[in-house]
């Protein structure tokens, strides 16, 4: 019976202990994106984090990601493509289960380029293949509303807004949603002040768009608001 009880308890502890060794080969890639979550406040050290990503994991598609993520908190969009495509690339030559799950990922932040680049109908695309295989992303709705109203489609936006999930919505996405939607009704007024409240809020970025990219919008629809007057 004690030899059971050895055998029962041996089995228990081998199992967690290969559990845990898949756990940590599984995240390991992504130590420095959890790194620098801690510091979502400093978006300085959050692209130092994600360079680190990018020069320590090598040729591991996290570090395509990282880096890419790190562009756009940039605003070097163009830069930021080109890191997605390689990404992409290398997910397709090597398919495994985990490079399959990464270019979900991948279609987000190209999702978030073609918006900021103006490629308002590819991003619509991409965001909405993004959010139906996974509806948990609520960031993809976010870039359809944005995607919908810069392409005038008033109703598609709201729709979408509509669809974001009221009770783990973020407020920062909110507010940016809203000025978007006033933005394209013409309403550059209450745009600004969805803006200005946004800025009151403390948030890392929103869709990896830094507050000086916000900054630059609200002097945008400012001078628009102006003019309208």
């Amino acid at each position: 019976m004690a030899l059971l009880d050895l055998n029962v308890v041996s089995t228990l502890c081998g199992l967690t202990a290969v559990l845990v060794a898949a756990f940590i080969r599984l995240h390991w890639p992504f130590r420095f994106q959890y790194i620098s979550s801690l510091y979502r406040y400093r978006p300085d050290l959050m692209i130092r984090w994600l360079e680190t990503s990018y020069r320590r994991n090598g040729s591991r598609t996290v570090a395509m990601l990282d880096k890419s993520t790190a562009e756009i908190m940039r605003g070097n969009y163009e830069l930021a493509e080109k890191f997605i495509a390689e990404g992409l690339t290398s997910c397709k030559e090597k398919p495994s289960l985990f490079n399959q799950a990464m270019v979900h990922y991948f279609f987000y932040n190209l999702s978030i380029v073609y918006l900021q680049r103006g490629k308002y109908g590819e991003a619509l695309d991409v965001a909405f293949r993004v959010y139906e295989r996974d509806h948990s992303l609520t960031n993809a709705l976010g870039v359809i509303v944005c995607a919908h109203a810069r392409l005038g489609d008033l109703g598609g936006a709201w729709e979408a807004y509509q669809m974001l999930p009221k009770k783990r919505l973020k407020p920062e996405l909110q507010l940016f949603c809203l000025a978007e939607i006033e933005a394209a009704k013409g309403n550059f007024e209450r745009a600004v002040q969805y803006l200005k409240k946004l800025l009151t809020l403390r948030f890392a970025s929103i869709l990896h768009l830094s507050r000086t990219e916000i900054e630059k919008r609200l002097e945008e629809w400012t001078k628009a608001s102006t003019q309208a007057g």
